[in-house]
C-alpha cells in the first residue's frame, strides 16, 4: 500500500481544489438582476362629504370682429382697419353636477 506524501497530496489535491473553487465562483460573480414589473392599481374612489359643492371654470365666450378704418368713436384721430376681440360672455365658475 502506498502512503500519501505531501508531494502527492499537492499534485492531486491542488487541481481538485482549484476546480471546485472556480466551478462555484461562476454563481458568486454573476450580478443580481433587478426585474421591474408594472402593476396597475385602481385609485380608491373618494367619497364626497355631503354639502360639498364642486365647481368648474367655464371659459369666456369671445368673438373676433372687423373694425373698419376711420376716425375713432370720439373723432380725434384716424385709425386703420383692424380686427378686435370682443368678450361676449365673461368666464365664470359653474356648478358641476357629479350625477349623485
Amino acid at each position: 500500500m502506498k502512503t500519501l506524501t505531501l508531494n502527492n497530496l499537492v499534485v492531486i489535491g491542488l487541481p481538485i481544489a482549484l476546480a471546485c473553487l472556480t466551478g462555484c465562483t461562476g454563481f458568486l460573480t454573476s450580478s443580481p438582476r433587478t426585474i421591474y414589473r408594472e402593476v396597475p392599481v385602481a385609485a380608491p374612489k373618494a367619497d364626497v362629504p355631503p354639502g360639498v359643492v364642486e365647481y368648474v371654470w367655464e371659459e369666456p365666450m369671445v368673438d373676433v370682429v372687423d373694425v373698419p378704418p376711420g376716425l375713432d368713436p370720439e373723432g380725434r384721430y384716424y385709425r386703420p382697419g383692424h380686427q378686435a376681440v370682443v368678450e361676449v360672455r365673461q368666464g365664470r365658475w359653474k356648478h358641476y353636477n357629479t350625477g349623485n
